[in-house]
């Protein structure tokens, strides 16, 4: 028990770093325009074409097909500056200045742009190419896709969303009205490159890539991501037609999952979701990244995220991490109001993390350590909310026993009870309490030993000990716990406020009724 406590300090199955040196790359108009597309499902499409060896940006076009003069670099990764290093010879300080003085606002001011045309229509091109065009509201979607109801209703779908970005991203919807964006849903390049449709520049991607007025899909066998790619290539195309860019990886990826993730029922869409099971959201696989990451000792705090590279997308892990932290901090009361003001800032690139960190003030290491809780525990259907940790400060014991009440459809809460080091505690725990409603699942604090989640019986009442002064960065005390059941004897290698919780999957935490009573009391010498 005791070793186990101590490891909580400086173990646990995460690579946290110290805070990084990155290389200062900035460009002051393009902001490192790199050319990556959007990555993978959980299971890479069968018809997809698989890009070679991915480079930060595509490969120069050949001699004989220049790029036109005339034609922007590419705007959707515009606000990509890498993160800078320290400030060895002056010029993190000037880079400051720049985005920092009076006529900062202004210069980064989020606003609405006039894309580059990809391409026009030629409807006698399409037709020799076998392709048809289906007609939305917002979108106009060519295809070389037989006719389904799956793929026919794509246009209904995005048409769908658009009033859904505009609540979320406060944006007029009578003002935008006429907005529209093209995009190709492809099961092969030939036909598109014969209709004049993919450009010769594009750049290599695995699923979808989003530029200028247009977008690109390979095609998916499960109509379930085929819309979910949909979806997260319009969120790039409307971020760059309303605030010019999309601000650094970890936001503009991470937003593009959120309104990818979705519900499509009944003809009503609703975004953000949070699967409940595999089995909604085929070949999706974010939980599973995180989960896999996690097990292997790769967990990723809200920093290594938040400073992804501009090409590190060119991988599928980081759009579960992405998509992880976007929900975090979007469904964490802490974070919600200043997480959705981060639109206003997209244009300023990794600038953009730091005046999101100083926002949240000191509070930044408990939210640090409530992304660890779900990192550690990440599952379908996670409940955000009810595993926010509750925050008590501990106090001695002051008469013979102390009580304390622990709800079983919480995560964490601390008991208010503080343990000395060098001292013996004695904990009593007693209750019954429902874990599930339907049918009717009762437990008592040791747990019932016919369901597991993380390897320990349901139900079961589980400790960990974390100071009051604790203040990261390494990995959260309650990463690291230990059962108590009924009866528990406990020595601490620390002082320290004891926190429980009974033990069930984060995401069936909201059906669970009762609490468990626990009372502490010092053993004598």
């Amino acid at each position: 028990m005791n070793d186990n406590f101590c490891r909580a300090h400086c173990a646990g199955p995460w690579i946290l770093r110290s805070p990084k040196d990155y290389a200062m790359r900035w460009l002051l108009f393009g902001m490192l325009l790199l050319m990556i597309g959007c990555g993978s499902s959980e299971q890479p499409a069968p018809t997809a074409k698989v890009a070679p060896t991915p480079s930060p940006s595509a490969d120069p076009p050949a001699a004989e097909q220049p790029v036109e003069p005339a034609k922007p670099t590419e705007p959707v990764r515009r606000a990509t500056m890498e993160p800078v290093k320290k400030d060895d010879d002056g010029s993190v300080a000037v880079l400051n200045q720049f985005m920092n003085n009076d006529g900062a606002a202004e210069r980064f001011r989020a606003a609405p742009t006039d894309p580059y045309v990809e391409f026009t229509i030629d409807p006698a091109k399409l037709a020799a190419n076998d392709l048809r065009q289906l007609q939305g509201k917002h979108l106009t979607l060519i295809t070389d896709l037989p006719s389904s109801p799956e793929v026919d209703e794509l246009p209904e779908v995005f048409d769908a969303a658009f009033p859904l970005w505009c609540d979320y991203f406060q944006i007029d919807p009578e003002k935008y009205a006429d907005w529209r964006v093209k995009a190709c849903l492809m099961s092969r390049e030939a036909p598109f490159i014969g209709a004049e449709l993919f450009p010769a520049d594009l750049p290599n991607f695995l699923h979808g890539y989003s530029r200028g007025d247009a977008f690109w899909l390979r095609d998916q066998p499960s109509a379930q991501y085929r819309r979910h790619l949909l979806l997260h290539e319009g969120t790039h195309a409307l971020m760059e037609r309303m605030f010019g860019g999309g601000g650094p990886p970890w936001y503009s990826e991470g937003i593009a999952e959120y309104f990818g993730t979705h519900y499509w029922r009944d003809g009503k869409l609703t975004v953000g979701v949070i699967p409940v099971s595999k089995e909604e959201m085929p070949m999706w696989g974010r939980i599973k990244i995180i989960r896999d990451d996690f097990a292997a000792s790769k967990g990723k705090t809200l920093d290594d995220v938040m400073n992804y590279a501009a090409d590190a997308h060119l991988q599928n892990n980081p759009y579960g991490w992405c998509w992880g932290a976007v929900n975090y901090l979007e469904n964490d009361p802490r974070t919600h109001d200043q997480f959705r003001k981060l639109q206003e800032y997209v244009r300023l690139g990794y600038d953009m993390n730091r005046r999101f960190k100083e926002s949240l003030g000191d509070q930044w290491p408990q939210i640090d350590e409530g992304w660890q809780m779900f990192v550690a525990n990440a599952d379908y259907g996670y409940d955000f909310p009810r595993n926010q940790i509750v925050y008590t400060p501990g106090k001695p014991l002051s008469g013979d026993t102390a009580t304390a009440f622990i709800q079983s459809n919480r995560g964490w809460q601390s008991t208010g009870i503080l343990l000395e080091v060098g001292k013996t505690y004695e904990i009593v725990a007693k209750g019954r309490y429902l874990l599930k409603q339907d049918p009717e699942w009762p437990s008592e604090p040791n747990g019932i030993t016919l369901h597991y989640f993380n390897g320990r019986p349901l139900g079961e009442l589980l400790c960990g000990l974390r100071p009051d002064d604790w203040n990261g960065p390494a990995a959260s005390p309650l990463t690291m716990y230990e059962t108590v059941g009924n009866h528990r004897t406990l020595t601490p290698p620390l002082t320290a406020t004891l926190y429980m919780k009974v033990n069930d999957n984060p995401g069936q935490l909201a059906d669970n009724i009762g609490e468990v009573e626990i009372h502490v009391r010092e053993q004598p010498q």
